[in-house]
């Protein structure tokens, strides 16, 4: 199985991306459904070396994580492929999704390093997220 990840015009390809966590979070003391309802990816994966083209795929999310609220680039759309044997078997899309955490830990002995991030859908636009997928026969 494999993730592939696009936040904007940054694509993470299969090497990169190794874990995709998709949570629904409702307040634990509520009785009922709620509408204080959020919508929160985080995405794990290794910070691999320079590419070909000079760059490395995941230096653009760490400056997304940057961006002020102020600035309308600070939502982004999010979209998360779950593949497995060449088949999709899940899409995600979050179309207004913003950095709630961004880390990088390097090591000295690993030679790589890796990232953590986690993005929030805008709790005002939780009816853009759309989600796909299943196995076809």
């Amino acid at each position: 199985m494999g993730f592939i990840v696009k936040v904007g015009g940054t694509s993470l390809g299969v090497e990169t991306v190794k874990t995709v966590d998709f949570e629904v979070d409702t307040p634990m003391d509520s009785n009922a459904k709620t509408t204080d309802m959020g919508v929160t990816m985080t995405i794990t994966g290794k910070v691999l070396t320079i590419l070909d083209d000079g760059t490395e795929e995941t230096v653009d999310l760490a400056l997304w994580s940057m961006v002020p609220a102020e600035k309308a680039d600070c939502y982004r759309t999010v979209t998360v492929d779950v593949v497995s044997a060449g088949q999709v078997v899940r899409n995600y899309e979050l179309k207004n999704a913003f950095v709630v955490e961004y880390d990088e830990v390097y090591g000295d002995t690993e030679g790589v390093g890796t990232f953590k991030l986690v993005v929030r859908q805008k709790k005002d636009k939780l009816k853009d997220v759309t989600i796909n997928g299943g196995y076809s026969n």
